[in-house]
């Protein structure tokens, strides 16, 4: 495959007709969700800026947190878009923590990870401590959920971070939704121009080529009018989990595309279905 064809493929292929209407459903959502919510905003985790995230409080008792990694190929986009997914998942039960990190080319995506990684400590310390939480249990089990390069994030936490969520984080399942698990084929793209990644890098950074046992269960999403490379990317990823002997499951969301499948998220959404039986499967 060419470098053009890898440019369709992961850049303008994804792009749909329908991006400006889907995302101004979504802002409406957003504001909507901040007025009938409670929320504990711009929560710090480190030092830079952008390590903060936002934290839509669980309605009633709390049964779970779970962590939201946005997506933007590691180079844009922002949590304060995303507000919405957290509306039905706190009528759940769910705390939800809506992450920032640092993006490229400023940092580099292991330095995301390793700022992820202190995010994620720092969130499940919070919720246990906040006077706010309404929790009859400490030590919450943890979900974490990304997008697009969200995704990737999800993967590469739970890969590196492995003794540390065994003896520190109470994570028990994953949701990685759209994402790119070998990064080899950006190398030749635009994308690359923050990423600055070389091929060893990208292999480097490939959640795909070092997926091991005994990890938590994944619930891989992709949209059906999504290119060809990022349905392939989830299948093998999905795939690998398993053949190490890990739980996964794979599923297409039909008429979605790489944004739109986000309304997955709203009331009898697939992606809301998928966490909870996640959640009843890990935890009950």
């Amino acid at each position: 495959m060419d470098a053009n064809k890898f440019e369709n493929e992961y850049v303008t292929g994804q792009k749909n007709e329908n991006y400006n209407e889907v995302m101004s459903k979504i802002e409406a959502l957003n504001q909507d969700v901040l007025i009938h919510k409670q929320w504990n905003k711009d929560v710090y985790y480190g030092f830079h800026e952008r390590e903060c995230f936002d934290l839509c409080y669980a309605v009633g008792k709390a049964k779970a947190i779970l962590v939201y990694l946005h997506a933007g190929y590691w180079q844009s986009r922002d949590k304060n878009q995303f507000h919405f997914i957290a509306d039905h998942l706190a009528e759940l039960g769910y705390h939800i923590a809506i992450m920032n990190y640092p993006l490229c080319p400023e940092v580099s995506i292991e330095r995301i990870r390793q700022s992820l990684s202190y995010g994620l400590l720092t969130v499940q310390a919070f919720v246990n401590n906040d006077a706010d939480v309404n929790n009859d249990v400490k030590n919450l089990p943890l979900y974490i959920c990304g997008h697009s390069a969200g995704a990737h994030l999800t993967t590469e936490l739970v890969l590196n971070a492995k003794q540390v969520i065994r003896d520190q984080l109470n994570i028990q399942g994953i949701i990685p939704i759209s994402g790119i698990y070998d990064l080899e084929p950006l190398v030749s793209t635009s994308l690359n121009h923050n990423l600055q990644l070389n091929q060893a890098q990208a292999i480097t950074n490939s959640p795909l080529f070092r997926v091991v046992n005994d990890l938590v269960p994944a619930e891989f999403f992709v949209g059906q009018n999504e290119t060809d490379a990022f349905i392939e990317q989830s299948q093998k990823m999905k795939d690998q989990w398993e053949l190490k002997g890990n739980s996964a499951n794979f599923t297409i969301l039909k008429d979605s595309d790489h944004f739109s499948l986000l309304f997955h998220f709203l009331e009898k959404g697939e992606i809301v279905q998928a966490i909870e039986k996640l959640y009843q499967s890990t935890h009950l």
